[in-house]
């Protein structure tokens, strides 16, 4: 009985080792995302190519979007 109860505690250490090196790379992955800036404004000669009209449908499901 005993035997079962340390490969439990050493399974339970192993485990709880592994959820807090897998949380701290998570947190890191997160960090280093967190400093990329998807929508930079462009640098450079760049042309807006979206038509924003406001029609009286306020749905786009007749246009196809």
């Amino acid at each position: 009985m005993e035997k079962h109860f340390k490969e439990a505690v050493k399974i339970f250490i192993l485990f709880m080792i592994g959820a807090c090196f897998f949380t701290v790379c998570l947190h890191y992955i997160y960090k280093e995302f967190q400093e990329i800036h998807r929508y930079d404004l462009p640098e450079g000669p760049a042309v807006k190519v979206t038509n924003e009209e406001a029609g009286w449908f306020p749905f786009d499901i007749l246009k196809g979007e």
